[in-house]
C-alpha cells in the first residue's frame, strides 16, 4: 500500500499513514517517489494555526519514476522526472503568457494547495513534472538510483533550481563580489553556484555550524561592500544588512520567505543608491537545466541528511529555528 506523511490537525505531529492506490486521470501521472526534500517552507506550513488545507501533505521537491499515465499524457512509463514545487498554472494570465508561470495569479503550489510528494507514491498533473535530461557525455541513469544520487536529484527541481535562478537573476556580467545571507538548504547551494560562475563569494549566518559549512565551500566571512546579495532567509535583519552592504547600483535576490515575514526598508536606499530587489523564486527553464548540469559536472555537491519515511515525524524538528546545515531529504523506499 502507498504510504504518505500527513498533518491531520493544526499544530499537531505529522503521521505516517497508508493510503489507497489512485489511478491517474486525463493529464495526470502516477509516480513512485525515489527521494523528497524538506525545507523551511514545509516547517512553516506544518506549524501554522490555520494551514492552507487539511489533511496537509508536505514535500515540494522530489524525483520519481513514472508508473502509470492518464489519457493525453506525453510522459512514458519508466521515465524519471523531477517533481517541481509549482504544481499548476493557468496558462492564460499575463505571467503565463510571458513564460513566467511561477508568478501566475492562479498558481497552485505543491504541499500548500495540492498534495506534496512526501510519500512512496504521488499522482500529479503532468504539467508539474520535468523529465531529467542529462548533459552530453553523461551515462544513462540506472533503473534504481543510488541513495545519494536520488537525494541530490530531488534538490534539482526545487532548492538548486532556486539557487541557480536567484544568482542568475542578479544579472552579473562580470566576476563580482556576491554575499549569501543564510547558509541553509538553499544558501549552501547558492554559495556553490556563485563560485561556479566565477564570483568572489562571501557568506553570513548566525549559526556557527552553517558558517563552517560556508567556509568549507569556499565562501569568506563578510568583509566590506558587495556588488550583489542573495538573501536565503526570511529574516528582516538579514535583508536590511544586505541593503546596507550593497554598493551603489547593487542588486538583491530574495529566496527566503515566511507567511508572517515583513520588509522594512528605507525608500531612499532604493531610489538614491539605485538598488534593485529581485525575486529568486525558482527560476527559468534554462536555470533548471543548468542546475542538473551543475550536479552531473560535480560543480555543486549538496550537503544532505538522509532519512527514511518513518523517521520524518521525529526529524522534522531539525527544521525548527531556520533549519540546519544542508538539506533534509527523505528516501521513502
Amino acid at each position: 500500500m502507498p504510504r504518505v506523511i500527513q498533518l491531520l490537525k493544526p499544530r499537531e505531529a505529522v503521521e505516517v499513514v497508508e493510503t489507497r492506490h489512485v489511478h491517474p486521470l486525463a493529464g495526470e501521472v502516477s509516480l513512485r517517489i525515489e527521494a523528497c526534500a524538506l525545507g523551511q517552507l514545509d516547517w512553516n506550513l506544518l506549524t501554522l494555526d490555520a494551514p492552507p488545507r487539511l489533511p496537509l501533505l508536505p514535500g515540494h521537491e522530489a524525483v520519481g519514476v513514472v508508473e502509470a499515465v492518464g489519457p493525453g499524457c506525453v510522459l512514458r512509463v519508466g521515465e524519471r522526472v523531477l517533481v517541481t514545487p509549482l504544481a499548476s498554472s493557468c496558462g492564460q494570465c499575463a505571467a503565463c503568457r510571458g513564460h513566467d508561470a511561477r508568478h501566475c495569479v492562479n498558481a497552485s503550489w505543491r504541499g500548500m494547495h495540492v498534495d506534496g510528494a512526501l510519500g512512496t507514491h504521488l499522482v500529479t498533473r503532468e504539467q508539474a513534472l520535468v523529465p531529467i535530461e542529462l548533459p552530453i557525455g553523461v551515462e544513462p541513469l540506472p533503473a534504481v538510483l543510488p541513495r545519494q544520487l536520488a537525494a541530490t536529484l530531488a534538490l534539482c527541481g526545487g532548492s538548486l533550481w532556486t539557487a541557480v535562478g536567484a544568482v542568475n537573476a542578479l544579472g552579473l556580467l562580470n566576476p563580482s563580489r556576491v554575499a549569501i545571507f543564510g547558509v541553509g538548504g538553499v544558501g549552501h547551494l547558492a554559495v556553490q553556484v556563485a563560485r561556479a560562475l566565477g564570483h568572489h563569494v562571501f557568506a553570513t549566518d548566525a549559526d556557527p555550524e552553517r558558517m563552517a559549512l560556508a567556509r568549507s565551500l569556499g565562501a569568506e566571512p563578510l568583509d566590506g561592500p558587495v556588488d550583489a546579495a542573495v538573501v536565503c532567509t526570511p529574516s528582516t535583519q538579514a535583508l536590511q544588512q544586505a541593503v546596507r552592504l550593497l554598493r551603489a547600483g547593487g542588486k538583491v535576490s530574495l529566496t527566503g520567505s515566511s507567511p508572517t515575514g515583513r520588509v522594512d526598508l528605507a525608500v531612499a536606499d532604493l531610489v538614491w543608491r539605485g538598488l534593485t530587489l529581485r525575486s529568486g523564486l525558482l527560476g527559468t527553464r534554462e536555470d533548471l537545466e543548468e542546475s542538473v548540469s551543475l550536479v552531473f559536472t560535480g560543480k555543486v555537491k549538496p550537503t544532505m541528511d538522509l532519512v527514511t519515511l518513518d523517521e520524518v515525524p521525529a526529524r522534522l524538528w531539525a527544521l525548527r529555528d531556520l533549519g540546519f546545515p544542508g538539506r533534509l531529504v527523505v528516501l521513502p523506499g
